[in-house]
């Protein structure tokens, strides 16, 4: 398969049913010699390593390249809302000049894109002009890394399950404990790849779900809920790896963290949460874990910015790997490391821990079974999250609109949503909850999601991801489902929209 064919596939299933989506991918990988081995690594955008361009530096380069003024390309733009796109339109009747492999494809779309004078932009001038319009449209969505398309994890891993004619369940397993290539090449040989631990490779975190009192389980072990980020901490000797939630390295921006777990007395690989914290030890506002993130200067960050590391479970300790032991175990084999996430008492009362937790600060508790394994990658109603008895929400931003007042420069107002299948619907509006820092930030991200602009009201792509409070879920007079006084706790960069609550979750609460 070369791109111009790979272009035409993706135009062809492009805004159409997943179902039919994935059908017709997996059609056409099976026409291809090449099968899933290059085709998928691209598909998925996630998969893609970061190439380091950016939205303003691709139009420059684009211009550069098309020998056209910058303000052309902003034009198309604007009316498209998609660099892509405004590549296509710029010479619709392009024709391909030149065919490229996948493997030349994806080379191209991992370089990374430093200075103008690199290689990157060489190879793109020589090779971009050579394309059809249709061709240089998908390049330029998977270079930025919009390709806008709704391929994501979830769909490559049915496209897998039914190319290779798996169970969907094991395919998923084999990617939460291995890269997408390395289960593609295991496939091919017919063999399933190895699910067991290894320093330096990330395994996807086991996930809590919001569950009723009366569900909690009979046998189980309590912990505090921290109000950080989840990361996974890899220790063998002095060689410590911090990824966050996502699979990312991001050792660097914790060099703190790393100093004091490479004191431990063994070897191990981690889960657990890094907090901000003030200077007296009590937990800081979430919304400065901002500051650790992306700020470019770690150190000053460091001093800005203290933080705290907590463990609360552990998948290998020393040559041991554990995931498959009962929690309980996993317990025991753990707390001779320091760092360990405050537990209740196994006969402790459970709201006399959650009010203690509340008061010290903190989100509230994770209600364990002492009795389940790690099962990587699931949301286990055995991890049951309890927090103050508001609705908790995982949304995603659709509309937004300006301020007023002194906010009049940016946007102030949100519509907000949940999924619905490959659906999206509105459960109201918000509008509190954000620092003048947090708007600034929504509306240059929000402005590059615009699909169009009416009654003073820009409809988005479902992209940005609030987490938000409220009190309660009403219907209006249309019977349609709303969220009575909406707040925004946080801006969830470290998630994605599959992640996001559905209109089922929000029924239930009701």
């Amino acid at each position: 398969m070369t791109w111009e064919i790979m272009s035409r596939m993706l135009e062809s299933n492009d805004s159409i049913a997943q179902t039919q989506q994935i059908n017709g991918i997996v059609r056409s990988l099976k026409n291809s010699k090449l099968g899933p081995s290059v085709t998928l690594p691209i598909l998925d955008k996630d998969n893609l390593p970061s190439n380091n361009i950016g939205l303003s530096r691709a139009k420059k380069w684009l211009a550069k390249i098309f020998q056209v003024f910058e303000s052309e390309i902003d034009g198309l733009y604007a009316a498209h809302n998609c660099l892509g796109s405004a590549i296509y339109y710029l010479e619709p009747s392009a024709e391909c000049k030149k065919q490229y492999s996948l493997k030349q494809i994806y080379n191209l779309l991992v370089m990374d894109t430093g200075t103008i004078d690199s290689n990157c932009f060489k190879l793109l001038e020589e090779i971009l002009p050579n394309m059809s319009a249709n061709a240089r449209q998908w390049f330029v969505r998977y270079w930025i890394r919009k390709p806008r398309n709704g391929i994501n994890e979830g769909i490559v891993t049915k496209i897998l399950a039914k190319y290779y004619n798996k169970p969907t369940k094991d395919v998923k397993k084999h990617l939460n404990f291995n890269s997408l290539d390395v289960v593609v090449y295991h496939y091919n040989q017919s063999k399933d790849p190895p699910c067991n631990l290894t320093h330096g490779k990330f395994v996807k975190p086991m996930l809590a779900k919001e569950v009723v009192m009366d569900k909690w389980p009979e046998n189980k072990i309590v912990d505090y809920k921290y109000d950080g980020n989840r990361y996974q901490i890899h220790k063998e000797g002095d060689n410590v790896i911090i990824f966050n939630r996502k699979g990312s390295i991001v050792t660097e921006q914790f060099q703190d963290v790393v100093e004091s777990v490479r004191e431990y007395y063994i070897d191990c690989i981690l889960d657990g949460e890094i907090y901000p914290i003030r200077n007296d030890g009590s937990p800081a506002e979430h919304k400065l874990m901002g500051t650790r993130v992306h700020s470019k200067n770690h150190a000053e960050a460091r001093e800005k910015v203290p933080v705290k590391w907590v463990i609360f479970d552990c998948l290998k300790i020393g040559l041991e790997t554990i995931m498959e032991l009962p929690y309980s175990k996993r317990v025991l084999k753990m707390s001779k490391l320091p760092d360990q996430a405050h537990r209740m008492d196994k006969d402790g009362d459970t709201l006399a821990f959650y009010n203690q937790a509340i008061n010290d600060g903190f989100e509230g508790i994770i209600v364990k079974d002492s009795s389940l394994p790690y099962e990587a990658g699931k949301r286990s109603i055995g991890w049951a999250k309890y927090k103050p008895p508001r609705i908790n929400l995982d949304v995603v931003i659709v509309k937004a609109k300006y301020g007023q007042g002194n906010r009049s420069n940016v946007f102030g107002t949100f519509e907000i949503a949940v999924k619905n299948d490959t659906e999206f619907v509105s459960v109201g509006s918000v509008g509190s909850g954000f620092s003048d820092e947090d708007l600034i930030k929504l509306t240059n991200t929000l402005r590059r999601n615009v699909i169009s602009f009416e009654n003073k009201t820009f409809e988005l792509a479902p992209k940005v991801i609030l987490e938000v409070t409220a009190d309660l879920v009403s219907r209006d007079e249309n019977n349609n489902l709303g969220l009575r006084f909406p707040r925004c706790i946080r801006i969830r960069d470290d998630k994605f929209v599959a992640d996001i609550n559905t209109l089922q979750d929000v029924e239930a609460l009701e």
